[in-house]
């Protein structure tokens, strides 16, 4: 599936910044973030096939353009929400134990988990010092706190996201208003961090238009994780991988919980008895995915996902965008929940 022209474009400029960001960094812990960025193989060797959309990102050059018509003023910005974004990836990787991710092996399944670590955590100091050099480009000190602290805050909450994700892996009964709210810590909050931020960097200091616009990115968010959680059971090109390994890890999804809260009994009891074995296989997938259908469970999960973009599209309007800048930041978005998680 091809991202629409202005996606790539936004894409790619993310890229380039990402990389002339990281230039002269020689130290092998680089080689692993380049190799979970895309750039090089497990040797150090430069590739260029390959290389994933940088979707957050991108949303924050498109907010920027979408108030100032230009997007160049948000590229550290866009940096640092896909440093962080690709910290999270790496941590996820070890806790979840995804031995691959974009057809290969994991940072952890090839330097193993403390590197991983290590990798994951020196990239999160890096989306930091990214924001710091704003003060290159003449950003006001407080502008650059700002900036900063919006950062934090959204690390944080996927902080705390990733906390509730873990525990409600091995808890049997969570209510589908419990994991929506996870999501929005663990999914929406970087998303709309980097809507906020693109705006900011546009020279927005307007609350209630900067909160528009974080609600807009949040909801965006939310709907990439549940639109993974139906391609998890529904989309069999992605059960190899990083969505494959969320189940076997008993990791929850709303289809499952959905059908746990509401479904009858004998579903319930079903579902309960294949979420109770200790360890989780493939063939389990598949039981799992006829008893969802059956609850109607998918169709449940799709409608949250209509109603979360129904909501994304009013907060562009409660920010005031004009008609064809809100539709290019929707069509990005509809784009990332078809294909991000």
């Amino acid at each position: 599936m091809s991202a629409p022209d202005f996606l790539a474009q936004a894409s790619t400029a993310v890229e380039k910044s990402m990389e002339l960001f990281m230039e002269g960094r020689s130290l092998p812990l680089y080689r692993m973030m380049g190799y979970q960025l895309g750039w090089v193989d497990e040797n150090g060797t430069p590739r260029e096939a390959n290389r994933p959309l940088r979707v957050r990102g991108a949303l924050c050059l498109l907010a920027a353009s979408a108030i100032s018509g230009r997007f160049k003023d948000a590229l550290r910005h866009a940096v640092a929400i896909e440093l962080v974004h690709n910290y999270s990836q790496m941590h996820a990787d070890v806790q979840e134990g995804n031995t691959e991710r974009a057809g290969r092996g994991s940072v952890w399944w090839v330097w193993g988990p403390a590197q991983a670590i290590n990798a994951g955590d020196g990239m999160h100091a890096l989306a930091r010092l990214a924001m710091f050099e704003l003060s290159k480009d003449g950003v006001a000190p407080e502008l650059v706190s700002d900036a900063l602290q919006a950062l934090d805050l959204a690390a944080l909450d996927l902080c705390e996201g990733s906390y509730f994700d873990t525990v409600y892996q091995e808890r049997v009964t969570i209510l589908v208003d419990e994991y929506l709210q996870m999501t929005a810590r663990a999914s929406g909050a970087l998303v709309g961090c980097a809507t906020r931020l693109g705006a900011m960097a546009a020279g927005e200091t307007g609350s209630s238009r900067l909160d528009a616009l974080q609600k807009f990115g949040q909801k965006c968010g939310i709907s990439m994780r549940l639109s993974s959680d139906l391609r998890a059971f529904w989309d069999g090109s992605d059960r190899s991988g990083p969505l494959q390994g969320r189940i076997l890890a008993k990791k929850k999804t709303l289809p499952v919980i959905h059908a746990l809260e509401k479904a009858d009994v004998k579903t319930k009891r079903a579902l309960g008895e294949i979420y109770a074995q200790r360890v989780l296989d493939p063939g389990d997938i598949e039981k799992v995915r006829g008893i969802l259908e059956a609850a109607g469970s998918r169709a449940y999960t799709e409608q949250v996902i209509a109603k979360l973009n129904q909501e994304a599209s009013a907060a562009l309007a409660d920010a005031g965008i004009g008609q064809p800048e809100a539709d290019r930041l929707l069509e990005a978005a509809q784009f990332a929940t078809r294909t991000s998680g």
